[in-house]
């Protein structure tokens, strides 16, 4: 007879191992439980980006995918692990609202701002909007001439401004300036200028109010991206242009239509982009 039955003990003889076992079993082993907050951290960085956020800050999702995985692996390892799968579960939620619901589309489509033509006017502007790294307009750039040019051939203006920009790197300066200009001469439109360097939309402002003053121009015919049409056009009256804003075709966006996940993320990503810089710009004076 062994202890347990002489003593009448009913406990079983590996209850102790058993209990032990199971507080085992529900500790994660700390690589996986890193791995796991490096793979949403990643999946958070997405989710940003496919709101639109990093281009607040003139970023990419190359750009914060990196920092987000390293933070969201660090974090879990301490109390706050379950911070980042919430708030990326969170932010997968509201990228399903946006995209197949359209509960954004009404805001974003009222920073678009499309004037009468004008009887006459003295130049039309088509606003810069990056360079490549090989030295080419953007998409958004290419929308943009091509609209302006299309105004020139109609007669709307006798004049094409362009806005230049530049992107420098170590030993080199690119400038969209040639893509500007050989689009623009393919179309037959010979009277081309370009504005001094500017960074941002009130440096184009200023530049082409200057070049405006300096050869008497009373009104201009500005041509930027339909979602940034409102604000620009508020910043080049301040300067005490008459403006007619006529926003570009787009072609990243179906501004026209938008029915799809893709479009309506877009839209959305330029309205919180829009927002943002009316805010600051409001704040500096500049419309």
């Amino acid at each position: 007879m062994d202890e347990r039955e002489r003593t009448g003990s009913a406990e079983p003889i590996y209850e102790g191992s058993r209990v032990q076992a199971s507080k085992n079993a529900g500790i994660v082993p700390r690589g996986e439980r890193i791995l796991s907050g490096l793979v949403a951290g990643v999946a958070l960085a997405l989710l940003i980006d496919l709101l639109g956020v990093p281009q607040i800050f003139g970023v990419g999702s190359d750009a914060i995918m990196i920092p987000f995985a390293l933070l969201a692996g660090l974090l879990a390892m301490s109390r706050f692990r379950r911070v980042i799968p919430v708030a990326a579960a969170l932010l997968f939620v509201l990228t399903l609202i946006v995209a197949y619901t359209g509960v954004a589309d009404a805001l974003a489509l009222r920073f678009i701002r499309t004037d009468p033509f004008p009887q006459s006017a003295d130049a039309v502007i088509a606003l810069s909007a990056g360079v490549t790294a090989d030295g080419y307009m953007t998409q958004q750039a290419t929308d943009r001439t091509l609209k302006a040019v299309e105004l020139v051939k109609n007669r709307v203006a006798p004049i094409l401004v362009v806005t230049r920009e530049e992107r420098r790197g170590r030993g080199f300066v690119l400038s969209p300036e040639s893509d500007q200009r050989r689009v623009a001469s393919s179309a037959g439109v010979n009277q081309i200028l370009t504005t001094k360097t500017v960074k941002n939309t009130h440096d184009e402002a200023v530049a082409v109010a200057t070049l405006a003053r300096a050869r008497g121009w009373r009104r201009i015919v500005l041509v930027t991206s339909p979602f940034h049409s409102r604000r620009a056009c508020a910043t080049f009256e301040k300067t005490g242009l008459a403006v007619t804003c006529i926003p570009s075709d787009s072609r990243d966006i179906a501004v026209k239509r938008l029915r799809y996940p893709h479009d309506r993320l877009g839209a959305f990503g330029m309205l919180l982009y829009e927002t943002v810089g009316t805010l600051r710009y409001r704040q500096l004076g500049w419309i």
